[in-house]
């Protein structure tokens, strides 16, 4: 009965760990026992289906953070440059701000030139308060040289006196447009004798529109700019 029972129990026991023994016989004698089973199972490592998954998954994560990485750096160098850009752009209005405010519109230059002042006009010319002539303009294909470099063109240009022109824009940034309203478009410090009076009786004041690109060899990562401001001159010769 004992041996009945235990060898019920020892069976019942095999069936639960559903353990597989095998024996083999070396040549020496030796015996070798071998166990098959959910142990061996436990024990064999990854298939190549789950290898597959897990580097298909990790692939698209290092992707993902790639995009990411890639997309944050492209939008802090268009920040940069267009910060830059914005700040070159208020200095070279600021330049032009500074003649018109200390000086007086050049009306013997656009006389000269053989047209009237047009509305709007695309250069400027001034008189200094040393007497000198300013005249800020586009750069054409006659001038284009003297533009900082290649990517810097067309560029904003002036010239002092008989001086050869100069760039006022920076290097790295393009002149989309330029644009003067000059009022008024007659001298009011010119006395007409034959009307008894002065041709005009408003101070004069330019409008400045400029626009601006920056030169960078990406088209998605150029960036672009507008200002636009008044400036009255603060001279009277009446």
């Amino acid at each position: 009965m004992d041996g009945a029972r235990w060898g019920k129990t020892g069976q019942y026991a095999g069936r639960r760990r559903k353990t597989i023994l095998s024996c083999s016989v070396h040549p020496d004698g030796h015996t070798e026992k071998r166990r098959h089973g959910r142990d061996h199972v436990a024990s064999r490592g990854f298939t190549l289906l789950e290898m597959l998954v897990a580097l298909t998954i990790f692939s698209t994560l290092v992707v993902a953070a790639t995009n990411i990485f890639m997309m944050s750096s492209r939008t802090q160098r268009k920040i940069f440059d267009l910060e830059n850009m914005q700040a070159s752009a208020r200095y070279t209005m600021e330049a032009m701000v500074r003649e018109v405010r200390t000086g007086l519109i050049d009306y013997g230059y656009y006389a000269s030139r053989g047209s009237p002042i047009a509305t709007p006009d695309h250069e400027l010319a001034l008189i200094d308060s040393e007497g000198e002539s300013i005249r800020f303009f586009e750069s054409s294909a006659e001038t284009v040289s003297y533009c900082p470099d290649q990517e810097s063109r067309p560029c904003l240009l002036v010239t002092v006196g008989a001086n050869p022109p100069a760039p006022i824009s920076p290097k790295g940034i393009k002149v989309r447009s330029v644009s003067f309203y000059v009022s008024p478009e007659a001298d009011p410090f010119e006395f007409d004798p034959s009307s008894g009076s002065y041709l005009s009786d408003i101070q004069p004041s330019v409008t400045m529109l400029l626009s601006f690109e920056s030169s960078s060899r990406k088209i998605d990562e150029r960036t672009y700019t507008h200002l636009q401001t008044t400036a009255t001159s603060r001279a009277y010769k009446r």
